[in-house]
């Protein structure tokens, strides 16, 4: 599961590291309360399955979520490649040098992963890649150390990576059989990002056989996911065709005996037809997915139905949504715990700055949270 992201010097993101933990609070008393399930409480640290990002237009939300982004395409492409295809100029905040991003993770079991890069226009500053807080390697002003194989071996590789470094030791290792580092790979492999500029433009009315076998397969999950939208969804079936010598499926939905194309329906439901196989890895086989503005088009009450009834349960165990949301209908701790609420606010140097809802203080049970923050009271 997910446990930390930290951020600095980033789009809006100034110097000051942005620390984002998924972790719940020491001593939060969760056991036999109404938050229990929104909680993995086996695992160390007890990390959340659900989180949800406000803010105002511009405030860093989008930004937050293209910084995880770009984390995972240079943990699995490498820097070189990701500054090139993902990164301007003024990716680069305009108070900072550099860029630092760093994610933990844990693997369900008691081992917990850290990986951690700073860099600036052309080269790695530092990195970091670490197992239970036990250094694998570490590169810092031009210097590596390794914490993998003998001594002797160990010597070596720090004798070639300590200079200068347009590419990441952890890109560099892709080829070295290394477990910590295969083990961390699969877990990064968990992760899915969806940005709304990119996923709203792509609703598919064709699917391919790998998702049509996966909604059949999943068919009551799937099925409990539309409902969630429109009770009178009361199946679906799929229709082939062929196109460029494949076999593509239309998808209807049933009501009432009827048959209705994909292609009429609203977009509430073609946006959660685009994510209902997602929404069900994550319940299945434990996926960890970002999503960007998810409430868009998608009525409050089937937005909190997926937290309640899917995400936020005992049958979810270690999958986790987490996303951006401008509807403050979701502000609410009768669902939410204040930790699972996060704000992005820019300060007064209009710089994006994160925190919690619990991190203000404020009466947990505090009813209609919501009015409070539209009415400007939790702003920097």
């Amino acid at each position: 599961m997910l446990r930390k992201i930290e951020i600095s010097g980033l789009y809006s993101f100034g110097i000051e590291t942005q620390i984002v933990d998924f972790t719940a609070k020491p001593k939060s008393k969760l056991k036999n309360t109404k938050y229990e399930y929104n909680f993995n409480l086996s695992q160390a640290g007890k990390p959340m399955k659900s989180a949800v990002f406000f803010g105002k237009n511009t405030s860093g939300k989008t930004n937050f979520f293209i910084g995880v982004k770009i984390l995972l395409n240079i943990i699995k492409y490498g820097f070189s490649h990701t500054l090139r295809e993902h990164l301007t100029d003024n990716a680069f905040n305009e108070n900072s040098n550099s860029i630092k991003l760093s994610i933990e993770l844990s693997n369900n079991n008691k081992d917990i992963f850290t990986y951690s890069i700073e860099f600036d226009k052309k080269y790695i500053l530092k990195e970091s890649f670490l197992k239970n807080n036990k250094i694998i390697y570490e590169f810092e002003n031009d210097k590596a150390i390794f914490n993998i194989y003998s001594k002797e071996d160990n010597k070596l590789l720090e004798s070639f990576f300590s200079r200068n470094l347009s590419e990441n030791i952890f890109y560099l290792l892709k080829d070295f059989e290394i477990e910590q580092k295969e083990i961390f790979v699969n877990l990064i492999n968990n992760i899915e990002v969806y940005m709304n500029s990119n996923y709203s433009k792509k609703y598919n009315f064709e699917f391919e056989e790998n998702k049509k076998k996966y909604f059949l397969e999943h068919k009551e999950s799937i099925l409990e996911i539309f409902q969630l939208l429109d009770k009178t969804i009361k199946d679906f079936e799929f229709k082939k065709y062929e196109k460029d010598g494949k076999n593509i499926y239309e998808i209807f939905f049933v009501r009432n005996g009827k048959k209705f194309n994909y292609q009429i329906e609203s977009e509430g439901i073609k946006k959660i037809v685009y994510f209902a196989d997602k929404i069900t890895q994550i319940i299945k086989e434990g996926k960890i997915v970002f999503i960007d503005e998810l409430d868009s088009s998608i009525s409050t009450l089937a937005l909190i139905l997926i937290f309640n009834n899917l995400i936020n349960t005992d049958e979810n165990h270690n999958g986790q949504l987490i996303i951006s949301s401008h509807n403050v209908l979701l502000f609410d701790v009768s669902f939410l715990n204040s930790q699972q609420i996060f704000l992005i606010q820019k300060d007064q140097h209009l710089e994006s700055k994160i925190r919690t809802y619990y991190d203000y203080d404020i009466r947990s049970e505090k009813k209609k949270a919501y009015i409070d923050y539209l009415k400007g009271l939790y702003d920097e």
